[in-house]
């Protein structure tokens, strides 16, 4: 899907984000240790905290984007909400994990509250970060960022 106004792509971006499971994934049980397969790649993959994979985000982004020496000051804004994103989903999901199978409606429902809080404020810090950067970025980068840029995941990963 392609945006057409800048302001729409920004607003769907939540990089991080897309890499935080919600509570009821969190809460997902282990893969087999025996199992060799790409499923338990996956799973493994999905079990690894947003801390964990931003620093790869970051990189991937940086070179699909092409970002130019002078475009860097604005990109150094949008790695540095990313890792705050990240900082503060990991110890949500942490707890989520540490607390799988004991919590009761009332605490699943507050743990789901607590986790659209930090998406909404990862959401806003990451915004004002990216607009200037969006702004700086050339048509075809504009362009890539949209093409990365999905409605209900945040940054898409191209394989």
């Amino acid at each position: 899907m392609i945006f057409r106004t800048p302001l729409l792509a920004a607003v769907l971006l939540t990089s991080v984000t897309a890499l935080a499971p919600s509570p009821a994934s969190a809460q997902t049980t282990p893969p087999p240790a025996n199992s060799g397969t790409a499923q338990t790649q996956s799973r493994h993959h999905a079990r690894m905290l947003p801390g964990q994979l931003v620093d790869g985000r970051i990189a991937f982004l940086k070179a699909e984007l092409k970002i130019a020496p002078a475009q860097e000051t604005q990109w150094q804004q949008v790695a540095t909400a990313m890792h705050e994103n990240a900082n503060a989903l990991d110890p949500l999901i942490s707890t989520a994990r540490e607390q799988r199978g004991t919590m009761d409606a009332v605490q699943r429902l507050t743990m789901r509250e607590q986790f659209a809080k930090v998406r909404a404020e990862n959401d806003a810090r990451l915004l004002t970060a990216f607009k200037p950067l969006y702004a700086s970025l050339s048509p075809e980068q504009q362009q890539i960022a949209n093409n990365l840029v999905t409605p209900h995941h945040g940054w898409h990963h191209r394989a």
